[in-house]
């Protein structure tokens, strides 16, 4: 039976994604039969499905995720790396370190489930290892290490683990193979698992409705029913039936039975829930507000078909590490991505594969945008408008979610194609990130820059991170308003330039009269004050002091903080302020005007 799986709403077009990765998967290593290499078809609206093939796709699943989070491949390329380091006398300390670390830790969850005296003999020897001296016994060390831990019991078991709680569990509650009584399952255990709770009620499922649609007699429905009389749907559908005629039946699904909230096609058994979806769900007792039909057992109508396509939902996102907060307030959070447009199936496919080869790089946000922006042509501003990204972090076991949806309008995508490399410039990550993630949003990325400078001022580090930063946003603004002309541009980046240029000849006065580092930071600090809060008054009152002790005449130029006709006072302000900093400014310069 072939069946049509059309996109929709972000969660399924994830699923999709994923589904179709797992069956390519599946193809090319041989897991599925070449009798199905056709059973999964791409189609503008999304996907057709042979669901001949459905039984085959739980060990593609299974061995997609054991390939792509294996432990073994990822402790053996930490090691690899530091071998690289560890061969340098002045590093060896440092990174032996890092290298007993990986082997204590990976070490310690191995013989929680597996006896081995060798592992035992290895984690005791790298205690022995203190010099340089030592380097044959280390290698040795790593070399059986990292033949213990490709065992493929070793690192099933270890894998299995480790997506389970840091992927799957992102994604769903501890339903099925998820469930911690399911631990001790092994890979065959999982597949049956997987097949009975996900697979074989969506066969189930069809089946019925062909039969509902094609019978013209109830012995052939009332036959489907008593021969999966296990499945709980038909047992309750078995007792409703008893003694109706066909035209009963019939109006009985029509009237008392829901069809999928997601594929509206087909019947629905269960709810969209937190234990289905846990980044949007929520649980059916506490769905005060999603009552169907005013039925609290029916939340949000949910078919075995729609269950399963969000079960490959995490692996058609991608998965990366992120940074949230500032400095030090930071904490690191595992996110799924993904790249959302209205474009057809293949070309969704195209850039979620796309944006997970660039994540895997760690390429930075104005990157990735700019490549997946380039590659939509120039004549579909529909698609372009309708492009836009959304990632999650969500925590099951606490009920948290963080989802940020990233939109791209026209501007923002006129912007990246014009001037994407020059946020290569911001030289921190984070800051980096964080700002266009901002301007995605569509914030103000003022706020980063605040941050950034006084990061800048803290630290003593350079500040032609922030007067970068200052300056695309202006470019940003400018493009908002829908200025195109080069040369206003142009003008505008000269204005910015010299504020900047201002900011450092005021620093050079500064210290040539005072020789005081701590006086330009007491500066900075209090402009920065005055900048952040807004308060033009303040902000000029300090200016005209330091213009007054360094017994310089002001630029007109600052006019503009007070009457905002060409630049507004937030960029006024901070590119006076990073030029105040700029202590390197010779070996920034080309930089600086670029």
């Amino acid at each position: 039976m072939r069946i049509e799986l059309r996109m929709g709403e972000w969660m399924v077009n994830m699923g999709l994604v994923g589904l179709y990765r797992v069956f390519e998967y599946g193809r090319k290593q041989g897991i599925i039969s070449d009798e199905y290499k056709d059973s999964v078809t791409v189609k503008p609206w999304g996907i057709e499905l042979d669901t001949d093939v459905l039984p085959q796709l739980p060990k593609a699943y299974f061995l997609y995720l054991l390939e792509e989070y294996s432990v073994a491949k990822r402790e053996c390329d930490k090691l690899d790396a530091y071998i690289e380091q560890v061969e340098n006398e002045e590093q060896f300390k440092k990174h032996l370190t890092a290298i007993k670390k990986v082997i204590s830790d990976t070490g310690k969850r191995i013989l929680k489930y597996f006896s081995s005296h060798e592992l035992e003999n290895i984690v005791d020897k790298m205690k022995e290892i203190k010099k340089y001296e030592h380097m044959d016994q280390l290698l040795k060390c790593i070399h059986a290490f990292k033949n213990i831990v490709n065992e493929e019991k070793i690192n099933e078991k270890l894998t299995f683990n480790y997506f389970k709680a840091a992927i799957l569990q992102s994604f769903f509650g501890q339903v099925s193979f998820l469930n911690v009584t399911k631990n001790s399952l092994d890979l065959n255990g999982h597949v049956e698992e997987f097949y009975k709770s996900y697979v074989l009620p969506v066969i189930s499922d069809l089946q019925l409705e062909y039969a509902l649609r094609d019978s013209h007699s109830i012995e052939a429905i009332s036959s489907l029913l008593e021969k999966q009389s296990e499945y709980q749907p038909f047992k309750q559908l078995k007792r409703a039936w008893k003694k109706k005629t066909l035209e009963e039946v019939q109006k009985y699904v029509k009237t008392k039975i829901n069809k999928c909230l997601l594929f509206n096609e087909h019947l629905a058994f269960y709810n969209f829930e937190e234990m289905v979806f846990s980044p949007i769900g929520v649980a059916k007792d506490n769905a005060f507000n999603f009552s169907w039909h005013f039925d609290s057992q029916q939340p949000k109508p949910l078919s075995s078909l729609a269950k399963l396509v969000l079960l490959f939902a995490p692996i058609g996102s991608t998965i990366y590490y992120k940074n949230e907060g500032i400095n030090e307030q930071t904490e690191r959070r595992l996110y799924a991505g993904f790249v959302q447009t209205d474009a057809t199936f293949a070309e969704v496919l195209q850039k979620n594969n796309h944006f997970r080869e660039l994540k895997k790089k760690r390429e930075p946000f104005n990157k990735i945008v700019s490549q997946l922006v380039q590659s939509v042509k120039k004549e579909s501003e529909y698609v372009i408008d309708h492009l836009f990204f959304l990632e999650f972090f969500s925590d099951y076991s606490s009920k948290k979610t963080h989802l940020n949806y990233y939109h791209l309008p026209i501007y923002l995508a006129n912007y990246f194609k014009q001037y994407a490399d020059r946020l290569d410039h911001i030289k921190s990550y984070d800051y980096r990130e964080q700002f266009v993630q901002y301007v995605l949003r569509g914030a103000d990325p003022v706020y980063v820059i605040y941050n950034y400078l006084r990061d800048c001022i803290k630290n003593e580090r350079s500040s032609i991170g922030p007067y970068i930063a200052v300056r695309e946003r202006n470019r940003i603004l400018q493009f908002k308003k829908g200025v195109r002309d080069m040369a206003m541009t142009d003008k505008t980046d000269k204005r910015v330039s010299a504020l900047f240029m201002q900011g450092w000849e005021i620093r050079d006065a500064i210290m040539r009269s005072s020789g005081s580092e701590k006086k330009v930071t007491s500066i900075a600090y209090r402009l920065l004050n005055a900048a952040k809060a807004g308060n033009r008054k303040n902000f000029m009152d300090t200016l005209l002091r330091i213009y007054m002790s360094a017994d310089r005449p002001i630029s007109p130029i600052f006019l503009n903080a007070l009457h905002e006709r060409d630049l507004d006072f937030a960029t006024v302000a901070n590119a006076f302020i990073a030029g105040l900093l700029a202590n390197q400014y010779k070996e920034e310069q080309e930089e600086v005007q670029a």
